[in-house]
Formats: C-alpha cells, sequence, structure tokens
C-alpha cells in the first residue's frame, strides 16, 4: 500500500453548496521543517478542542484535523499550501485557531 496516495475525501465536507456554511481558509506551510510529527500533534490536538468537523485539504486529498496520523499523511513540506475547512457550531474559531498555529506561530519553530 503507498500511503502518500491514499485519499481520505469526506463527500459532506468537499460539496461548495449554498447550503453549505462552511468556513474555509487557504493557509501555507512556512516552518522550515514542513508538517512533521510535533506539527501534526499540534494541530491534530487543537483541533480535537472544537466540536466542528474540521477538515485539511492538499490538493483533492482529504484528512480529517482532529487524527494526527491522517495529517501526517498530507506529507505537507514546506510552502505546500492546504486549504482548512470547518463546519459546526465553532467553525470559524477552529479555522482562525488552526490558521494561526500554522501561520503566525509556525508550530512554534521559529
Amino acid at each position: 500500500m503507498r500511503l502518500g496516495s491514499q485519499k481520505f475525501l469526506y463527500n459532506d465536507m468537499n460539496t461548495n453548496s449554498p447550503n453549505d456554511n462552511a468556513v474555509v481558509r487557504d493557509v501555507q506551510i512556512e516552518n522550515k521543517m514542513g508538517l512533521h510529527a510535533r506539527p501534526a500533534m499540534l494541530l491534530a490536538e487543537l483541533a480535537n478542542k472544537f466540536n466542528s468537523d474540521i477538515t485539511i485539504h492538499k490538493g483533492e486529498q482529504a484528512v480529517n484535523a482532529k487524527s494526527i496520523m491522517e495529517v501526517l499523511l498530507l506529507a505537507a513540506g514546506k510552502g505546500t499550501t492546504l486549504t482548512i475547512k470547518a463546519q459546526g457550531s465553532d467553525a470559524q474559531q477552529a479555522v482562525d485557531a488552526i490558521a494561526n498555529l500554522i501561520e503566525k506561530e509556525k508550530f512554534e519553530e521559529e
């Protein structure tokens, strides 16, 4: 099995219908080592603080942001653009917090 080719698609999270009410934001990985084990852990721990369903997308690949293993499967290096998508009562707060972790805090590695 080739892990890099796996896709975790969440059909309900990939729709762009007018009634979607999802919060979506693109972010770019800027820390030197990319999205390796420690940043994946930090991202998943942060995502688990929210009630919303949260996915991280890299191209057509989408993973559950609350799963460290799935986040690692993105193999997102420095310069990779990811899309954060959340649906639920605290979706905006979830997207803002995860975007802040990735873009401003840079996983606290700078």
